[in-house]
């Protein structure tokens, strides 16, 4: 694990900031592996394909904070013989990491555990050979929340197209519009990249179409 553990580490800086006159207020772009929690009065997106964001918040502490993950598959065989319950596996660990680094970065800008609400994005399943990643993306997401216990307020996974995804992290609120055509190559080479590394990293050593959820 110490090369995803490593990643995780890093993505403090997988994140972009800038300021959207529509909003009147910065909007912070999570990349592929980011994690970003805020105390701030801003927005925080994302692009998804087969990736899964976790939106989480505490509302009474007006924290909240979004991670952007996907489980990586030393092969097909793997891919298509894992199963959320094997929690020793790379996937299962990996995505466990990813979900209590949110949770423990929250945790520590003073949000309660007993307070945090969910919300959940993406999954979807892109052409090539990610096309089955989305459903164990899901898969492990959902597998997650009923063994912790989270309350699962409002969910959009699955189905072919990808999201973008605009979150307030004080509020909990959360829009989600399918991403254009002419985005969708960029949002599929990001998670291609992304696989790539963890490909790597998991052989180390130990605004119109918008949605209201």
């Amino acid at each position: 694990m110490k090369g995803l553990e490593a990643r995780m580490k890093e993505s403090a800086s997988d994140y972009s900031r800038f300021y959207h006159p529509q909003h009147k207020r910065h909007v912070v772009k999570v990349m592929p592996g980011g994690v970003y929690i805020t105390q701030e009065h801003e927005i925080i997106c994302t692009g998804l394909g087969s990736c899964i964001a976790a939106c989480m918040w505490d509302a009474e502490r007006q924290v909240g904070g979004m991670n952007h993950f996907m489980l990586p598959f030393d092969d097909k065989y793997d891919l298509e013989h894992w199963h959320a319950t094997e929690i020793v596996s790379t996937a299962s660990r990996y995505g466990n990491y990813a979900m209590e680094m949110l949770i423990n970065q929250l945790l520590s800008a003073g949000a309660s555990r007993d307070r945090l609400q969910l919300k959940l994005f993406g999954g979807a399943q892109m052409m090539g050979k990610t096309a089955l990643i989305g459903d164990k993306n899901i898969e492990f997401a959902r597998s997650f929340v009923e063994t912790e216990h989270f309350p699962l307020v409002a969910q959009d996974l699955g189905g072919m197209d990808p999201r973008k995804v605009m979150f307030d992290p004080l509020t909990g609120q959360a829009w989600v519009k399918r991403i254009r055509f002419a985005d969708v190559e960029k949002v599929k080479r990001r998670e291609a990249e992304y696989q790539q590394q963890l490909d790597k990293e998991s052989h180390a050593p130990h605004e119109d179409d918008v949605e209201l959820f």
